[in-house]
């Protein structure tokens, strides 16, 4: 498409010059016209979950929603969603997942953004090494670490048990869901947004191999029902085949 990749050491300090955020916003004054759209301290990030996404789980849960448990960005989608469901109810719970090796969770506890909290890991989408403004702590009721494999088998069960493709930060959320489930109650309506898809991570957390190098374990009873799989696919034409094969070369003549 002619667009030109720069690619920026993913270990580098925020102000470090080499960082993609220095280099996205040194990029922008240097191209004409060019808009930087700094998601993690523009405001218009969460404000657009406020008007959109919040009043959206509101009215179809016709607002019997008691928790919304989303993952910790730039905090746009979690704080403007959040604002809006807590001010048509303060009791809702908001739930903010985060990585282990991200900053967030502890400056929520703390309110000091702790640099030992960091190191790499994974999960993409998710989690920060800085304290973006675009998320509203003061929202949030509870944080929920997620880690790398527990996020990545978590999404490949969301495709082999529900049907659906989703991906490796949703998985995180989903995680996030069961590791809080002895605080559910039976009659609680829990809304778990899904932020990623899963077509983005065939390389990676839905590649047995990627997740053999990383060293993420592969439960064996996801992967034999797993309706993706190359085997269950080319097992369901061969049924179809031979129930429906007459049928077809008939009516298409064939």
């Amino acid at each position: 498409m002619g667009a030109e990749v720069v690619v920026c050491p993913a270990d580098a300090e925020p102000e470090d010059p080499n960082s993609y955020y220095s280099r996205a916003e040194q990029i922008s004054r240097e191209i004409p016209n060019a808009y930087y759209l700094g998601q993690n301290y523009n405001l218009d990030n969460s404000n657009a979950h406020y008007f959109t996404t919040g009043p959206e789980i509101w009215e179809q849960t016709e607002g019997k929603i008691t928790h919304f448990v989303c993952c910790a960005g730039t905090g746009g989608t979690l704080s403007g969603t959040a604002r809006y469901l807590k001010e048509k109810n303060p009791n809702i719970r908001i739930i903010g997942v985060d990585a282990y090796g991200s900053v967030l969770k502890k400056y929520w506890e703390t309110g000091i953004l702790d640099k030992n909290e960091i190191y790499p890991y994974r999960i993409e989408g998710l989690g920060k090494t800085i304290i973006p403004d675009n998320v509203a702590f003061d929202l949030i009721d509870d944080f929920v670490k997620v880690t790398d494999r527990h996020s990545a088998v978590r999404a490949r069960e969301l495709a082999a048990k529900e049907g659906l493709m989703v991906g490796y930060s949703s998985g995180a959320a989903m995680e996030a869901v069961y590791k809080i489930k002895k605080q559910l109650r039976p009659d609680d309506v829990v809304v778990v947004l899904f932020p990623d898809h899963g077509s983005r991570y065939l390389g990676k957390i839905f590649n047995d191999d990627w997740m053999k190098q990383q060293g993420f374990y592969c439960a064996p009873t996801v992967e034999a029902n797993n309706p993706y799989s190359y085997k269950h696919i080319k097992r369901i034409y061969k049924v179809y085949k031979r129930k429906y094969g007459r049928y077809l070369r008939q009516t298409l003549k064939i």
